[in-house]
């Protein structure tokens, strides 16, 4: 099956500009044509005393660029992560669903943690992914949320080397805040 193919909703939009993302963060590859898959990543917490969400950060990386980066990822990094992911997830079975579906409504396959089934509204950070190409949303195992305690999880599998190679990538493409710095922000998913 073909994945199905849906405008990019406004969720996974660029904050600065609230439209779909235009170049790829790590080489400014042109997204918008058509000519290559890419992967947005938007991360999310919420101030529950302020009754606020904020975006932490979000991006789009093209595919070249994207498995560059997933490369960089030591040997034991990547079999960690995916023992720890196929234990928890069926992926054949989330994309089968997915090409299956009746109705193509992205918002609803992002409302709960891939891993651990916890809703949005429920958790205090977040990350969305989608993989996309133009302007358009391709329906594969993504899109996806997935909560803080999962990606916090997938972090403390990671290698030292692994943790250097992520860090270096936040430094050079966000010098996010110290308050957020404490995990890796980045594809780990993906």
């Amino acid at each position: 099956m073909l994945p199905h193919r849906v405008p990019i909703p406004s969720t996974f939009h660029a904050e600065d500009t609230e439209a779909p993302f235009e170049e790829c963060l790590a080489c400014e590859r042109p997204l918008q044509t058509g000519s290559v898959d890419y992967i947005i990543e938007k991360g999310y917490r919420a101030y529950e005393a302020y009754d606020v969400e904020e975006t932490i950060f979000g991006y789009a990386l093209c595919m070249p660029c994207h498995a560059s980066l997933s490369q960089s990822f030591s040997a034991l990094s990547r079999r960690r992560c995916r023992a720890y992911l196929e234990e928890r997830v069926n992926l054949r079975e989330r994309t089968e669903w997915l090409l299956e579906a009746e109705s193509v409504d992205p918002s609803r396959w992002t409302q709960h943690c891939i891993v651990h089934d916890t809703p949005r509204a429920e958790l205090r950070e977040y990350q969305l992914l989608a993989h996309c190409r133009g302007d358009e949303m391709l329906v594969t195992h993504l899109p996806l949320a997935i909560g803080g305690p999962a990606v916090e999880a997938l972090v403390e599998r990671l290698s030292n080397e692994t943790l250097d190679e992520l860090g270096g990538f936040r430094d050079e493409h966000f010098g996010l805040p110290p308050e957020v710095q404490r995990q890796p922000q980045g594809p780990v998913f993906a």
